[in-house]
């Protein structure tokens, strides 16, 4: 029930009241990208300089109105934001080519080529009935894009490339098909020319649960033809965080020579040493193997003799390399490569439940790491953490995802490196900021700004909105009585939203769905507004969450389900009828405590 209206009165007196509209049906900003543009010797037309692009969704002015148009919006270093497509549907972001000249756009029935110039746009590949896009395009040199479609003839994913020139009605066959119910999820170039190329597909099996990296050479194939390709590797936990790959250039690694290949992947080992590579094989370990999956980023570095290798990030499953949201991340989820494909930024998180004892708190926020190459001269890889700034002037805590990166001169590594990320926070939707880092491997100069700042370049989100959102505080709930922990208390990861003033609150504890899903410290105005109507919420990210890991997650497998994750919540609502109390004094439970939900977590409030 909600709480009193004089209870509720009192809160709004002292906050701003957030409006349902606000919350649920305000314009949006998204799909953020950016380039440094290095243009060739013979494109006079265009300067060095940085550019970035945004998707501008329009407000729905009535509930069920459907997709009420996009717009494409792209603003040069120091200039004024153009729209350059209006009231456009099913519009994806701009993808730019190496170099930052060109760009690829989606919509509902075209791919559109781009010229940053001019930033004119013209039809580049038209989709026949029934086809919509897959994924987002990639880039391969300046001249082709790869990209996937869905649906038509037949109704399976399907990858093709399309050259500058080439007509647009014109498609050759497809470099690679999706098995029925299956789905591409990414793939990626080495950027050698066709007869030497290699590409990469992340391939989801028809299961939804497995995903297999194969690894081909450039031909076009029939429906069910994979001649010239193989299976590498496969990943047995996609649910967990999507399966990435990335080539590597030639000279990145002191390895064999060639590319060598770059994955995020949940890779499962094998006891006769190796990893999964056949997801049949599957079928004959034991029930539990699943279980034992290893989460991070990997490398081959011999694609002739693809084998998997762990890139150094500390004890196993205890870093996480994704930027989890539980709605729309804002930007491309995932590593990024620099144009020379020699360096690689990505975000990551510290996780598991174990470190409670270390006294490390369990990270719903993100670092931006570098990936380079060890100490040790080995040719392996480990992450070096590349700090942004939390103190006045920067984006503060929160979630973050690198977009773009350049540098200002000098041999490559020497000279000022520049780095676009996209940051989120549960009172910021998400905007672009800029970040220079010099040798050694830290943020020590700021562009934009005094020493130890950072360069906000997009203030996308109106301030009327930002100013009624909360700024949860993150609580540690243990739970004493969790299952299959040995009688050890279980720690459980929790927001908790209080408005301003003096009236009295009721407690709510809302529940996010999945399970397999999280609540980062990241935007969700949703529970600003709830606290707003006069309750403390707590949201946690109780057993089956991800972003705590692939064990924590694993807990909800099988006979888990329903059990594990109900525990937790059960715990989380005696927290808020005791522990709360002790921190909170305006907090009333003469009336209990009330749960909420969305998708499994309606469930799991029902049960």
């Amino acid at each position: 029930a909600p709480p009193a209206a004089a209870a509720a009165a009192a809160v709004r007196e002292s906050m701003s009241e957030l409006t349902v509209a606000e919350v649920r049906r305000h314009m949006d900003a998204s799909g953020f990208s950016a380039a440094f543009i290095r243009p060739s010797s013979d494109n006079g037309r265009l300067e060095s300089g940085l550019i970035i692009s945004w998707v501008q969704t329009r407000g729905r002015l009535e509930k069920g109105s459907g997709d009420s148009g996009k717009d494409l919006v792209m603003m040069r270093e120091g200039g004024f934001p153009e729209v350059l497509l209006s009231g456009v549907a099913g519009l994806s972001e701009a993808v730019f080519s190496p170099s930052g000249v060109s760009f690829a756009v989606q919509t509902k029935d075209a791919l559109l080529l781009g010229d940053t110039a001019d930033l004119s746009t013209r039809s580049w590949v038209t989709l026949r009935a029934g086809e919509s896009f897959a994924g987002r395009p990639t880039w391969v040199r300046e001249e082709s894009v790869l990209f996937a479609v869905s649906g038509g003839e037949p109704k399976r994913d399907r990858l093709f490339m399309h050259k500058r020139g080439q007509i647009k009605s014109e498609r050759g066959g497809p470099l690679f098909v999706a098995a029925h119910g299956g789905a591409l999820l990414n793939w990626d170039h080495s950027q050698d020319e066709d007869d030497a190329a290699h590409i990469a597909v992340v391939h989801r099996l028809p299961d939804a649960m497995l995903a297999e990296i194969v690894l081909m050479d450039h031909r076009d194939r029939g429906l069910d033809d994979r001649s010239g390709s193989k299976v590498v590797a496969v990943d047995c936990r996609q649910e967990y965080c999507t399966p990435q790959v990335g080539f590597l250039a030639p000279d990145a690694l002191d390895g064999p020579p060639g590319p060598s290949l770059l994955l995020r992947l949940n890779a499962l080992p094998l006891l006769n040493g190796g990893h999964l590579c056949d997801a049949e094989r599957l079928k004959t370990l034991p029930k539990d193997a699943v279980k034992e999956a290893v989460h991070g980023l990997w490398l081959i570095e011999d694609l002739k003799a693809p084998r998997l290798s762990p890139v150094h990030m500390g004890p196993p499953n205890r870093i996480d390399v994704f930027s989890g949201s539980y709605g729309r991340p804002g930007a491309a989820e995932g590593f990024r490569l620099d144009p020379s494909r020699c360096r690689v930024f990505l975000s990551a998180r510290t996780t598991g439940t174990e470190q409670q004892a270390d006294g490390v708190p369990i990270s719903y926020s993100d670092d931006l790491y570098e990936l380079s190459a060890a100490a040790e001269g080995d040719g392996s890889l480990e992450l070096l953490p590349l700090r942004t700034a939390t103190h006045e002037g920067g984006p503060g805590k929160g979630c973050k995802i690198p977009v773009a990166y350049g540098e200002t001169g000098g041999d490559r590594g020497q000279g000022e490196v520049l780095v676009v990320y996209h940051h989120r926070s549960p009172t910021a939707r998400g905007d672009l900021w800029l970040a220079s880092q010099s040798k050694p491997n830290r943020f020590c100069s700021w562009r934009g700004g005094a020493s130890g700042r950072e360069a906000r370049l997009t203030k996308t989100m109106p301030l009327s909105l930002q100013r009624k959102l909360l700024t949860p505080t993150e609580v540690m709930v243990r739970n004493e009585a969790a299952p299959h922990c040995g009688g050890k208390a279980l720690p459980i990861h929790a927001l908790r939203f209080a408005p301003e003033g003096d009236g009295p609150l009721q407690p709510l504890l809302w529940l996010h769905g999945g399970p397999m899903c999280q609540l980062s410290f990241d935007y969700n105005p949703l529970l600003s507004w709830l606290a707003s109507c006069g309750y403390l919420v707590l949201a946690p990210n109780f057993s089956g969450s991800t972003g705590n890991g692939l064990g924590f997650m694993n807990r909800v497998m099988a006979d888990g389900c329903g059990v594990a994750d109900l525990s937790d919540c059960l715990a989380c609502a005696e927290y808020l009828k005791t522990e709360a109390r002790k921190v909170e004094p305006r907090l009333d439970t003469s009336r209990g405590v009330a749960v909420a939900g969305h998708s499994w977590g309606g469930y799991l409030a029902s049960m």
